[in-house]
């Protein structure tokens, strides 16, 4: 019984609209050795010396891979207790330090060409934890870099959730007024703030990723676990939002074409140099579920649609449990915000219009890749399923 309700509130959990439930902004623990072929479709005339903070997170090791595997020289900020496995094999450089203590990892900008800041807390028990790594964590990166005789350009991994979800069918474009309705999302919108200060110092780019699924991604297997187990898949609430995703090599290829292509921050004009970046399609959560269903070899995969007032519910529990354990839950009282708030998509036109990217396979064909990985890894067992072949 310990291990359905686990499953059931994490998969709840993934409905969270943050990209970070971006984890993507988190250094966490994941494993195992993934494929990416993202960057490979990138021009690689020029080798750069690239700086990765949160590295060992999911998506830093997707941009890690892809950097190395164009020959780039990469240096991964990292802490003690960081699980670097699933880096080790593309052997690059570790610096160990952190984020807000600028004395650990400055110096080491010296020779870098870009700063790619993916390093970030997604959950926290206290709002002052969420402030200290994403709002004083950004403006000591970012002093960092502005103190270099050659400042280095600066990447910032923020979130869709820094803006806030959309109550009507329109996506979210970067000229948008952010609303943030979360803790995490209003502490995103401030590291952007604090980032911005710097735009007369040094070039930065600013990049608000949705939901990010791919390979080596521990909190989107818990929606595929269910699925390939149960053939279930929790829906929260009975309407029909929509939901922004980004695959995690998409994601790698996008901030790097960003720190190459992209336009930079521009004190005049607000929204020049911050970019969504999605895939084309905009699933309903129980659509994305039918999606890996698909991916997993399922006909038709049974949605169970919950009423939000059982996810409010849930994350009441989980948030007790919490102070409790002193160790925060994904699915707290914060994330319940994001997951009843409404739509969260947004438009990618205007990164693609200023660099060309587009994602390197649709949706589907993405989440059959992911599927396989799983696999493979042995994260799940082995179901009939039509794997995405790389393009």
């Amino acid at each position: 019984m310990g291990r359905s309700w686990r499953a059931v509130t994490l998969d709840l959990a993934r409905c969270l609209l943050c990209p970070a439930i971006t984890r993507c902004h988190c250094a966490r623990v994941d494993e195992g050795s993934m494929r990416v072929a993202g960057y490979t479709s990138l021009e690689r005339n020029n080798m750069t010396h690239a700086f990765v903070t949160g590295a060992s997170g999911f998506i830093g090791g997707h941009l890690v891979r892809q950097l190395r595997d164009a020959g780039d020289e990469v240096t991964c900020l990292v802490r003690p207790t960081s699980d670097t496995s699933q880096l080790d094999e593309m052997k690059p450089r570790y610096v160990m330090g952190d984020i807000t203590a600028p004395e650990s990892f400055s110096r080491y900008l010296a020779d870098v060409d870009v700063v790619y800041h993916l390093a970030g807390a997604t959950k926290s028990l206290r709002k002052r934890d969420l402030h200290r790594i994403n709002v004083e964590g950004v403006r000591m990166v970012a002093h960092a870099c502005a103190h270099q005789r050659s400042p280095p350009t600066l990447v910032h991994v923020s979130s869709l959730a820094a803006v806030g979800p959309t109550t009507c069918s329109c996506p979210r474009i970067e000229s948008d007024e952010p609303q943030p309705v979360s803790n995490y999302g209003r502490s995103k919108l401030a590291g952007e703030v604090e980032v911005a200060e710097f735009a007369g110092d040094v070039p930065i780019t600013i990049i608000r990723p949705p939901i990010v699924l791919g390979e080596a991604d521990r909190d989107g297997l818990t929606m595929f676990d269910s699925i390939a187990r149960w053939n279930l898949h929790l829906v929260p609430g009975f309407s029909e939002e929509r939901f922004s995703v980004v695959h995690g090599d998409d994601l790698a290829a996008a901030l790097i074409l960003a720190s190459r292509q992209g336009r930079r921050l521009d004190p005049e004009h607000p929204s020049v140099g911050r970019y969504f970046v999605a895939a084309d399609e905009s699933p309903t959560y129980a659509e994305l579920g039918q999606m890996v269903g698909q991916a997993l070899g399922r006909d038709h995969v049974r949605v169970l649609h919950n009423p939000k007032s059982a996810v409010w519910a849930i994350a009441a529990i989980n948030e007790f449990a919490s102070q409790v354990r002193r160790r925060a839950h994904i699915l707290g009282l914060d994330k319940a915000r994001e997951a009843t708030a409404g739509s969260w998509i947004c438009s990618g036109r205007s990164f693609e219009q200023d660099t060309g990217f587009r994602p390197g396979c649709d949706l589907q064909a993405r989440l059959d890749q992911t599927a396989r990985w799983y696999i493979e890894q042995g994260w799940l067992p082995e179901p009939r399923f039509a794997p995405c072949q790389a393009s």
